[in-house]
């Protein structure tokens, strides 16, 4: 597909239009000098906003926000050298949890790529620093490129597995003059099933007495959604999600029994449903060793696994039909299949799912119940819609079992590459791209302080989301793994903090405190009710050393 434009522009229009031809309708970052012609270009731009995070990490959150909410590529824009080392970490997480985010940035001149002259933001290598965190990353050297090159970075990242993509652009580049007559549009690739892996797949579920469905992050799509329903109620099959795969069916669907937990644990009530089937469908995800605890979750044999990733096939659990294609449409040609006739002898009743179900939200224990608390208190002031972003701390991963969801892309968290400070940003993206979505963002105080000077992005561009920080003043997580492995020993946990309702007032955005769980479930219905950022700080005493 190509766009026809016929006219002679500097390099950083050609970028700036070749972007609109693929649709952008947002661009994430902080000018620089180096990115001066690309700026200029979106001063003129009728098509693409421009959102200003103050940290450049905060960017790559922000992309990636906007790409878990909508399902569509979100775009960083990354100024030479340091803008690039600080959008490492949000491309990482990216990698980890497979977002397609496209990644933009300058470079030194041509003339002084890769060598050390004493340059402004010079880098040895600044290729080699985001190939490890991206599928696909490329350098242009003329202006010409840059139409086919941003095409070819929309074809990569939406196709195949998610993961980000990196395209590179010499400051001279930018500004060289280029005529362009047309804009390729780069399409993603979608692998169809194999029809012979599938029959094989409907001959297994047919021979099976009951079957036990594991859907990941795969699943957790607009498209995929509703067709993993479909399978589940025809085959009379529970359905068990991983963390990632949180909102692939609705939590309170008649077949769902939610997510274990953060991790695999042998007490989860959803093991008897896995010792009780005789065959497992795990769509869309690697199985990998957090999740599964080093392998050791009795998923009943013989695994069917569909993934787009080759790599992840028959890792960590023997495979009895590996099926290498895009979810969607393996599931529609094995729903089609299933409704020939190939069903299981048996089905799971809805009492015994809804048994297993019920005793998955109960609190596994005293110290569980604490935080159940709050997370039932945020469930029931939220809508069923919201769009909720964790970071990495202890309420979150409670959240994981505790906490139901009933969309998709409306739960996300940073699973793989496990950062701290992402939940702010990320929001703050997730609401850019879904206006019409309340979004709140949950933090700890700890991991809060990473990027907590999004507030000002959050305040600039009066991004209406609601921030709940959950407050012990400690590094939860790290304090109590100490008192397990060396108790009583505690070293660099605990926090001195800002008063963050005087610091979100200090950026003019409102702010409460909710000191019980009933404070929090008001105070968020109020914010909720808000088109302006609003703070809460939850002060907290949940562990005991």
């Amino acid at each position: 597909m190509t766009m026809s434009v016929k006219r002679k522009v500097r390099g950083g229009v050609a970028l700036i239009k070749a972007l609109e031809a693929h649709g952008v309708r947002t661009t994430f970052g902080i000018p620089g000098v180096h990115t001066l012609d690309a700026y200029d270009a979106l001063y003129d731009s009728d098509h693409i906003a421009t959102i200003l995070p103050r940290h450049e990490q905060g960017a790559g959150y922000m992309a990636d926000g906007a790409y878990r909410a909508t399902g569509k590529p979100g775009v960083a824009l990354i100024v030479t050298g340091p803008g690039v080392t600080n959008v490492v970490t949000a491309a990482g997480e990216a990698f980890a949890d497979s977002s397609r985010i496209v990644i933009i940035a300058t470079n030194l001149e041509r003339k002084y790529l890769d060598t050390l002259e004493g340059n402004l933001h010079e880098m040895k290598d600044q290729m080699g620093v985001m190939r490890p965190v991206t599928k696909w990353a490329h350098r242009v050297m003329s202006a010409k490129e840059i139409p086919g090159a941003v095409a070819e970075a929309f074809r990569q990242v939406q196709t195949g597995r998610g993961r980000p993509v990196y395209l590179e652009i010499p400051i001279d580049v930018m500004a060289e003059e280029v005529e362009i007559d047309e804009l390729p549009v780069g399409e993603g690739e979608r692998t169809a099933p194999n029809p012979e892996q599938v029959a094989e797949a409907a001959d297994l579920i047919a021979a099976a007495n009951r079957v036990f469905i594991f859907a990941g992050g795969g699943c957790d799509d607009d498209e995929v959604s509703p067709l993993l329903r479909e399978l589940a109620h025809e085959l009379g099959a529970p359905v068990c999600t991983s963390l990632m795969g949180k909102g692939a069916i609705s939590e309170d669907d008649d077949y769902a029994v939610g997510a274990f937990g953060y991790r695999w644990s042998p007490e989860s009530p959803i093991a008897s449903l896995m010792k009780g089937s005789d065959l497992t469908i795990a769509i869309g995800t690697g199985l990998g060793v957090r999740t599964t605890a080093q392998g050791t979750m009795p998923l009943p044999t013989p695994l069917i696994h569909i993934d787009i990733d080759p790599h992840e096939i028959g890792r960590r659990y023997p495979t009895a039909v590996g099926i290498v294609a895009d979810a969607a449409l393996t599931l529609k040609a094995l729903l089609e299949a299933v409704r020939a006739g190939k069903r299981p002898k048996e089905r799971w009743s809805v009492e015994e799912i809804r048994a297993v179900r019920e005793a998955n939200f109960q609190p596994a224990n005293e110290r569980a119940e604490r935080y159940v608390a709050y997370l039932r208190a945020l469930r029931e002031a939220t809508p069923r819609d919201a769009i909720v972003t964790c970071d990495m701390t202890m309420m979150c991963y409670e959240a994981v079992r505790y906490f139901p969801v009933y969309e998709p892309r409306t739960f996300t968290f940073p699973r793989g590459f496990g950062t701290l400070g992402s939940s702010l940003p990320t929001a703050l993206g997730a609401k850019i791209a879904r206006p019409d979505r309340k979004v709140v963002s949950l933090n700890g105080d700890g991991g809060f302080q990473f990027t907590m000077q999004e507030l000002g992005a959050a305040a600039h561009h009066r991004i209406p989301v609601t921030i709940v920080i959950f407050n012990d003043s400690t590094h939860t997580a790290v304090k109590v793994a100490q008192r397990e492995a060396y108790p009583g020993r505690y070293i660099d946990v605990d926090l001195v903090n800002p008063d963050y309702v005087k610091l979100a007032g200090a950026y003019g955005i409102t702010a409460v405190r909710a000191e019980s769980p009933a404070a929090l479930s008001e105070a968020l219905a109020s914010a909720l009710q808000r088109e302006e950022p609003v703070l809460i700080d939850v002060p907290i005493k949940l562990e005991q050393y």
